[in-house]
């Protein structure tokens, strides 16, 4: 569509005229109503598609004499069509989402649908036909997507942090310039090929081809966090390394910003041009010189566990809608304001989890389904039955954007030393697309940059490109279901063998009770040393990009530069230990439901053979909700993890110590047989070795009462006897000598009597150690006895002594050992 020819008047002296004009009137927001859509347009300082808004601004019967449509009979048109696109969206996701389909494929479905079965006057003349999408609502449907969009793409800028572009190292690096520098080259030489049987860019410039390949070559962090995070991928080695790469991809496209729009403003001029770059310039200036200070001093100025201050975000708000029309009024994309002014802002709390705790309800679920509307009502069904041809080429360069992207990303992942599959699965994850696409597709459909056929079927490549790539991605990508995997567990390490452990923790509270488990692990045979892997999990929030943090270079040096304080007790603790203890501190920042990957991840990538995970007493007087959120971790990790893991149930208000070398210290293990309580046995056969550690077995034998009622389970009992026997004997050969270990063996007739037998310990215990689960002979083995329990991950005596009822101060140790069942 050509452009209006510039006008002889300068910017200011029309604005002046018009103001001046209207003012006579009494009417100064007419005015300003009018200068927008009017002056503006023919000055081309804004995107051409407002000259179609322009155009059609007087001629329908909603509007007043200056073109400004009722507000009144728009109200509760809008909401009408927001609760129909939220209730089908709703609805389509419910079952699309089985299938790996992310909100976005809901939505934009939902919207295609609302506009074909509500809307099918379209093309009829009379437009009294149209039910719910009058053309006299155009202009208002549209700024409340383009402020929908806005805010959304402020909050995204605002949860990345430039700076971890830089940090990406070379592996991201590398994918993200190859994913978009190659497909890029392809496909624009497959159009050259094809060009002639493709009629879409026939009304627009030249220019707008690089723009529409660069739209579907490109990944936005956005779309790729959105679809990722719904996919519980986020924190998975693909997820990491396709926001990486995204990122860097947005930082190059967000730098050439200016040159872009300088590209398109190329036609009306060497003078406003420069005033284009001018006014860029002023408004990056003010967010950088004005807006980034005056956010770091309400972050310097707000207390710890404080609030933010409502004005700060109301003027911050603000100030976005402000940037967006600054954007739009000097030619940029209205989009570029926004987006930059949330990259220049700090991420995380207090400021950023604010603005995005008080925006993101009305921005992500009320204003944005507002752009999938107006996405399915500007799609041309006519056309697309009309110009079958024109789609077969947009579709082979969609097609051959997508398997060049694939295949580059293979080929890339292979340099960087990653397996092909999870190349070929990055590659898939790196064609997701969302809303950003189909919002410029919207701008440019709307200024006639591109046609109603071309619009339509871009917007059905999109739509077709996410649905399966995340379909194939959530099908053949499971983080956890690696091959080759070595399953170890405590009791089938060898003598001489390294004995690895995980922990995890939130904060400080089971420090000192972790301190004085590795104290009593601490080996003091020759050749055998122990190895920590601390793990701190931070919940990511007022972020998009989730990050595993190793402080350390090899076994020998800590990088102290990023490390958490919290990790400076264990790193002393390892010091002081020297050769037999080594501790490799790590930091998670990852969202609450995928805390427990990094967990799982570590654990196979290290071979570790036990995690340890603090499990917070309930009479313990601790926070609440950190307790429960340590709780929720448990029931996950028992069912991923590859290796044994203890649950340590400690009291929160222990005081740290650093050293129990000349503390005697009193471990019971209760031993009612089974293979958890097997392995706990083999865990508490390292702390025997330990000059001040006294380890005490309790072990209960069924009496043959009990063995005659159980005949269907006489064999396997006697299998499980042997296999505790042989446990208990290879312990004793251990330990000839070591008059620090005692066993001593209780014969029971009914469960109550183990329960009884359990309550007579007393508080004489530092530790007790005990199976999770019970070997199926046993009597605790009872339906009715899990009932009863209120920590199911516990287990029936772990929950026990875990409880108020029994007074000890001793921290429990309750063991599932990998693979039994």
């Amino acid at each position: 569509m050509p452009r209006d020819s510039p006008s002889e008047k300068s910017f200011f002296i029309n604005a002046y005229t018009n103001l001046t004009a209207c003012y006579e009137e009494r009417n100064i927001g007419s005015a300003i109503g009018e200068w927008i859509l009017q002056d503006l347009a023919r000055q081309d300082f804004t995107y051409v598609y407002f000259n179609s808004l322009r155009n059609t601004a007087g001629q329908s019967n909603g509007h007043n004499d200056h073109g400004l449509v009722e507000i009144s009979a728009f109200l509760p048109h809008a909401l009408l069509l927001l609760v129909m696109i939220i209730a089908i969206s709703h609805m389509l996701h419910f079952f699309l989402r089985r299938l790996g389909q992310s909100r976005f494929v809901s939505q934009m479905i939902a919207g295609i649908l609302i506009y074909l079965f509500w809307n099918k006057g379209r093309h009829v003349e009379s437009t009294d036909q149209y039910m719910l999408l009058h053309p006299k609502n155009r202009r208002l449907e549209e700024a409340l997507c383009s402020m929908g969009v806005s805010f959304n793409l402020f909050l995204v800028g605002l949860k990345i942090d430039p700076s971890s572009a830089w940090r990406a190292g070379k592996k991201p690096f590398i994918i993200a310039v190859t994913s978009i520098t190659i497909p890029v080259l392809i496909t624009f030489l497959a159009y050259m090929c094809i060009h002639n049987q493709i009629g879409y860019l026939e009304k627009s410039k030249h220019e707008f081809l690089l723009f529409v390949i660069a739209i579907i070559c490109h990944s936005y962090t956005f779309v790729q966090a959105e679809v990722l995070s719904e996919l519980g991928l986020l924190s998975s080695e693909i997820g990491r390394l396709a926001l990486s790469a995204s990122l860097i991809q947005d930082f190059i496209l967000y730098s050439s910003f200016p040159v872009w729009n300088s590209i398109t403003q190329s036609q009306i001029g060497g003078k406003n041009i420069l005033m284009y770059l001018l006014f860029f310039a002023i408004m990056i200036s003010f967010i950088i010189l004005v807006v980034r200070p005056y956010t770091l001093w309400i972050v310097r100025n707000t207390p710890s566990h404080a609030n933010v201050r409502q004005v700060h975000i109301t003027l911050i708000t603000i100030l976005v809608i402000l940037m967006a029309l600054a954007s739009d009024i000097i030619g940029a994309q209205d989009i570029a304001g926004p987006v930059i002014m949330g990259l220049a802002m700090p991420s995380g709390p207090p400021l950023g989890t604010a603005m995005i705790r008080q925006l993101d309800l009305v921005a992500t679920e009320l204003l944005l389904p507002m752009s999938f509307i107006i996405a399915g009502r500007e799609m041309d069904w006519a056309a697309v039955g009309q110009e079958l041809r024109h789609g077969l080429c947009l579709g082979m360069l969609t097609l051959i954007s997508s398997i060049t992207k694939v295949i580059t990303l293979v080929i890339s992942a292979a340099y960087c030393g990653c397996p092909l599959k999870n190349g070929a699965l990055l590659g898939l994850t790196m064609n997701f697309k969302g809303i950003i696409e189909t919002w410029i597709l919207i701008e440019f459909r709307s200024g006639g940059a591109i046609s109603g056929a071309t619009y339509t079927y871009l917007i059905l490549l999109i739509l077709s490109a996410t649905s399966i790539s995340s379909f194939l991605v959530s099908k053949f990508y499971k983080p956890l279901d690696k091959e080759f995997i070595v399953y170890r567990n405590v009791r089938d390490l060898k003598t001489q063998s390294e004995l690895r452990i995980i922990t995890s923790f939130f904060n400080d509270k089971p420090i000192a009770s972790l301190l004085d488990l590795f104290e009593w692990l601490t080996s003091f045979r020759a050749n055998r040393c122990t190895c920590v892997y601390a793990l701190h999990l931070t919940e990511l929030k007022g972020r998009c990009e989730s990050n595993l943090i190793g402080h350390h270079k090899g076994k020998d040096q800590i990088d102290t530069t990023e490390m958490d304080p919290i990790h400076n007790h264990l790193v002393t603790f390892a010091q002081k230990k020297k050769d037999r203890v080594t501790v490799l501190p790590f930091t998670s920042i990852v969202p609450q439901e995928n805390l427990h990957q990094d967990i799982c991840s570590l654990i196979v990538e290290r071979t570790v053979a036990l995690a340890i995970l603090p499990f917070p007493r309930k009479n313990s007087m601790a926070d609440v909700e950190a307790d429960e959120r340590e709780r929720g971790l448990i029931p996950i990790v028992l069912g991923q993890a590859q290796c044994s893991v203890g649950i340590m149930v400690y009291h929160s208000l222990t005081r740290i110590t650093q050293t129990l070398q000349t503390h005697q210290s009193h471990i019971g293990v209760l031993f009612t047989g089974g293979p958890d309580d097997r392995e706990a046995v083999a865990i508490a056969g390292h702390m025997a070795y330990h000059p001040y550690v006294h380890l005490s077995i309790l072990r209960f034998r069924i009496s043959s009462i009990i063995e005659g009622i159980a005949n269907n389970m006489e064999e396997i009992h006697v299998r499980e006897q042997k296999l505790d026997d042989e446990v208990i004997g290879q312990l004793l050969v251990e330990n000839v000598g070591n008059d620090h270990l005692a066993i001593r063996e209780v014969t029971i007739d009914d469960p109550v009597q183990i329960i009884l037998a359990i309550r007579s310990l007393g508080d004489n215990y530092d530790m007790l150690i005990v199976g999770r689960r019970q070997a199926h002979s046993s009597p605790l083995d009872n339906e009715a006895l899990v009932e009863w329990i209120e920590t199911p991950e516990l287990g029936v005596i772990g929950d026990l002594l875990a409880s108020p009822d029994f007074k000890t101060s001793a921290n429990i140790l309750v063991v599932q050992q990998h693979g039994s069942s």
